[in-house]
């Protein structure tokens, strides 16, 4: 994760030469890739990369007019925050107030899948009503400074829209930026009405280490519940709170983000597809992958090359 490209502040970043900026980062790269909003409104950029290997840890950096907000899709990940270590695991969002200084600690970044928005502060860009109270929401998410809470699934399935998006015309930022409303008012709105939520049980975050190690099989729920150690009911109970979704439908989402892997790396049809993740058939596997990216896998594959891919314009191949 890089939200902010420290070159421009002019030199490396380091606890002795911290060097403010808030110009973001926009560069895509075959695992990362970042969506420009364009500047509408507050939101500046949304990314999501997928690591399959460490990478080198986050230098020290900080923004005085930017809010980043980060939300793990796979994996856990360590923030260091104004020296205070902050993990963060799925199903939850690490807020980065404007102002704190912040890396992933000394070690490399971990193996996993991150997604991330980047927004602005303050009154520049406010222009009528709307603006108005989107400008409230955001500085009531920055009120309590930088802090861990749980995320709602709403929030990171509308910038998931976001980054999955066609990115080219003027509609893409106008209509990126209203979902990323959406997205951030949902956040406050669901911390607002729930305290923040108490750490992780032991045995969803087992379930989910076990996860991340088979992520190239066919598992099933009954997977994950053998794998947590916990009874059947306990577990859906402590997953969906923790994870902010049932395990059906996170287990649904990870295979139609592989899905959209497959599609354009491989050239397996639709219905093998369908059959090698776990559908039951090609139609119940087209109902479930139009829900998650709004159209059917052929027309996804027809339009998503494998040069959008290497340029990291998917968001499956981060």
């Amino acid at each position: 994760m890089r939200p902010v490209r420290s070159e421009e502040a002019g030199e490396r970043l380091d606890p002795e030469g911290l060097v403010p900026t808030d110009v973001p980062d926009l560069e895509s790269t075959a695992d990362r890739w970042i969506t420009d909003l364009g500047g509408l409104g507050p939101f500046l950029s949304v990314g999501r990369y997928r690591y399959l290997e460490a990478q080198e840890p986050l230098p020290l950096q900080m923004h005085p007019s930017l809010l980043v907000l980060a939300f793990p899709i796979r994996g856990r990940f360590e923030f260091v925050v104004d020296g205070e270590s902050m993990p963060v695991e799925p199903g939850r969002v690490i807020l980065i107030a404007p102002g704190s200084a912040y890396s992933t600690g000394v070690g490399p970044q971990t193996r996993g899948e991150l997604l991330w928005l980047v927004s602005s502060v303050g009154d520049r860009w406010v222009d009528g009503m709307i603006d108005r109270a989107l400008q409230q929401v955001i500085g009531e998410l920055i009120a309590g400074g930088s802090t861990v809470w749980q995320a709602p699934a709403l929030t990171r399935d509308l910038l998931l829209r976001v980054v999955a998006a066609d990115r080219d015309g003027l509609i893409a930022p106008i209509w990126g930026s209203s979902l990323c409303a959406a997205a951030v008012t949902e956040l406050a709105r669901a911390n607002q009405s729930t305290a923040d939520a108490a750490p992780m049980h032991p045995g969803v975050r087992r379930a989910l280490d076990w996860l991340d190690q088979h992520a190239d099989g066919w598992v099933g729920t009954g997977d994950l519940v053998e794998a947590s150690g916990m009874s059947s009911t306990h577990f859906y109970e402590q997953f969906t709170r923790a994870v902010g979704t049932t395990p059906k439908d996170y287990m649904l989402e990870r295979r139609i983000d592989r899905a959209r892997e497959l599609l354009v790396t491989t050239s397996d049809t639709v219905t093998d597809i369908a059959h090698a993740l776990g559908f039951g058939s090609s139609q119940h596997f087209g109902t479930a992958f139009r829900r998650y990216v709004g159209m059917s896998p052929t027309e996804f594959r027809r339009n998503v090359s494998r040069d959008d891919i290497s340029r990291g314009v998917e968001s499956s191949t981060l």
